[in-house]
């Protein structure tokens, strides 16, 4: 769970709060209104069909970059050819969000308390075919950022690069404003290398407000 989630959804929600929506515990025959749903049942919104999903580029950030047996593993939400050359990926979202202008490579939906009133407190997310996935050295990521930023050229031209395509992945967020002890998220996906190796990669994250650290009790990032 990201501690900006809420920034991120409130930017790209805010044009939804009176969507029409169907699905788990909403009666099909009896479409409601998002400011309708808010009193009784979650709201879920769906993306990218009733909004236009997460502003951002990449299920990385400063403090959160899951690693394991020395390697770092990126998933881009969105398509890493259409990121901007000057923007760094370690800030997580771009202002204007133009992350939204960018290809999906995943689909999902939101569930909210009260759309009005951000951030939507689960969040899960498909891959729908090829999702990139970037592996990179946990030793040369820690210079590449010691500037405090990496744009998608530098992360591109790091030598241990290697890119994958996740053939499944399901991510699934849980914010704190659900009845849990802390924010969390889990990750699983697998795919295959350029190389033409297989991937497994997944983790656990939980989000500590206290702090304002993100911990990762299990990652496995495994090449076969």
């Amino acid at each position: 769970m990201r501690r900006l989630i809420c920034t991120a959804f409130a930017v790209s929600l805010s044009a939804c709060a009176n969507e029409v929506l169907n699905g788990p515990r909403v009666d099909p025959a009896r479409p409601i209104s998002a400011s309708a749903a808010q009193g009784s049942a979650p709201t879920i919104l769906r993306f990218p069909s009733e909004h236009p999903g997460p502003p951002y580029y990449a299920l990385f950030e400063r403090g959160f970059a899951p690693n394991d047996n020395g390697w770092v593993g990126i998933v881009f939400v969105r398509d890493p050819s259409c990121v901007p050359a000057g923007f760094n990926l370690l800030n997580f979202f771009d202002s204007p969000p133009t992350a939204l202008a960018c290809a999906l490579t995943v689909e999902g939906e939101a569930w909210w308390h009260d759309v009005s009133v951000p951030p939507p407190f689960q969040i899960h997310e498909r891959g729908v075919g090829a999702v990139p996935v970037y592996f990179v050295r946990w030793s040369e990521l820690q210079v590449a950022i010691a500037d405090d930023a990496l744009t998608i050229g530098e992360l591109e031209g790091l030598s241990s690069l290697l890119i994958g395509e996740a053939s499944f992945l399901e991510h699934v967020v849980h914010n704190t404003n659900q009845p849990t002890n802390h924010g969390h998220e889990t990750l699983v996906s697998r795919g295959r290398l350029e190389d033409g190796r297989s991937f497994e990669f997944r983790y656990n994250e939980k989000f500590l407000p206290e702090t304002g650290e993100h911990v990762f009790p299990n990652v496995k990032i495994e090449f076969k």
